[in-house]
């Protein structure tokens, strides 16, 4: 498995976020996809997730991820699988699942 980036989600509400969050699942899964380790920082109400792959999937979570960042959304993310240096995972870890 492969980590390929760290997203940083501003939030207000954690519980209403982690809900849609968990939601979206089955569309991380069909995108190649394999894992997730989630934190949060309550002070600054930010999640930080650190998204993994199955190295079979690398091109297909790129295009995934390609598409987000054309959106304006997910900007954060880098497909060359080494994140932003400025951004890593602040806070509590909440979960590390492998789906």
């Amino acid at each position: 498995m492969t980590r390929m980036g760290v997203v940083r989600h501003k939030i207000d509400d954690f519980s209403d976020w982690k809900q849609k969050f968990d939601d979206r699942m089955a569309v991380r899964k069909s995108n190649g996809w394999a894992g997730h380790e989630l934190f949060y920082d309550e002070l600054r109400k930010e999640a930080y997730v650190v998204h993994t792959v199955l190295d079979d999937k690398i091109e297909m979570a790129k295009q995934h991820m390609a598409k987000y960042k054309a959106m304006g959304k997910r900007n954060e993310m880098n497909p060359s699988g080494n994140p932003d240096h400025s951004i890593l995972p602040k806070g509590n870890k909440v979960e590390d699942i492998t789906y």
